[in-house]
């Protein structure tokens, strides 16, 4: 595909030569001559030199010294190229005929179910959603229309979805959560979670996800029902497990084997890296970032940046330690204080 006709199907424009040949995509290390590449800002003009890319998607006024497209988000625009280089693959069509559908259930127009699936009595699935072998529907289900659900996904009774949501492979959405009480003679016993959970439109959740429903103690202000909420364009990674009666705000991500215990809150555009976590009920305000395994223990307000890995220790060790940290700061002031009054030879 020429260069060219590559920017006018992207909506964006050449800088150089219009007529140069790409035929494939690749990163910067591995790009050959005729390959398309990317770079989203300078510090990436050093590997940019030493790259065989013939051509680079790049910001606007970084010099590339190659033909390039530019754009305002080079590495989202590379993502738009792909599917013009690489075929999806086969997307169920039709309803198979294993496919096994209970009573009352209602189907949008071209929905496709794939083999071996199972729909429960009353689920509802919008139009052109898609669902690959092996997905399992509980009774009640509702699905928005545009959605895919990949093999062995899994959404118990009281989901509801929106539009445009992919769930990938294993996925399991709607399952109890750990809830548990402790009855007069001592045994746990379990709380019934009945109350289900919400998702926005254009989620994706990764493969081997969990997200739990909630019971009618998880009722919070400004919402009608007690439910777990996942709201509009939340991007969920792999190994997930979001705890029962959460609330995930717009347009967060949550990376790889992220955890939230019960009734965390997370505001709009929170980004936790992987293996981070929250204790539960709390609040993790807007636009906050918390760093790769990092534990969140309290409330943090908005735009807060929360980093740390601490090692495992003896509980009253470790809090001792804490309480120390705390203090760190005033000590520090104090030992240069010291070292001033006592002079440079002491």
């Amino acid at each position: 595909m020429r260069l060219g006709e590559l920017a006018e199907r992207l909506q964006l424009e050449v800088d150089g030569d219009p007529d140069f040949e790409v035929t494939g995509l690749a990163g910067l290390e591995d790009a050959g001559p005729s390959d398309l590449s990317f770079l989203s800002e300078a510090s990436y003009l050093k590997s940019l030199a030493a790259s065989h890319a013939g051509a680079v998607l790049a910001p606007r006024g970084l010099e590339v010294g190659r033909p390039c497209i530019r754009s305002l988000a080079p590495y989202a625009d590379f993502g738009r190229a792909v599917p013009l280089f690489f075929s999806a693959p086969p997307a169920p069509e039709g309803i198979h005929a294993t496919a096994v559908i209970g009573d009352r259930v209602e189907l949008g127009d071209e929905v496709a179910i794939g083999a071996y699936c199972v729909i429960g009595d009353g689920a509802r699935i919008g139009a052109r959603t898609r669902l690959y072998p092996h997905v399992v529907l509980y009774p009640g289900v509702r699905i928005g229309d545009d959605c895919e659900l990949h093999s062995g996904a899994h959404l118990r009774s009281g989901v509801r979805i929106g539009a445009r949501v992919v769930v990938c492979n294993g996925a399991v959405v709607g399952s109890d959560g750990f809830g548990f009480a402790t009855d007069a003679n001592g045994r746990r016993v379990r709380i019934p979670h009945r109350c289900g959970v919400d998702i926005g439109d254009d989620v994706e959740i990764g493969a081997n996800t969990t997200i739990d429903s909630a019971h009618p103690g998880h009722a919070r202000l400004g919402f009608p029902e007690a439910r777990t909420r996942i709201a509009n364009g939340v991007k969920i990674d792999n190994q997930v497990q979001i705890g029962h009666g959460c609330s995930i705000g717009e347009g967060s991500a949550l990376c790889a084997q992220v955890g939230l215990a019960g009734s965390t809150v997370l505001g709009r555009g929170v980004f936790m890296a992987g293996q981070s976590a929250a204790k539960g009920h709390i609040h993790i305000g807007d636009g906050s970032l918390i760093g790769g395994a990092t534990s969140v223990t309290s409330s943090v307000p908005p735009g807060a940046q929360i980093l740390g890995v601490p090692p495992g220790l003896e509980r009253r060790r470790w809090a001792r330690i804490v309480a120390a940290w705390k203090r760190l700061p005033d000590l520090l002031v104090r030992v240069r204080e010291l070292e001033r009054r006592m002079g440079p030879d002491r």
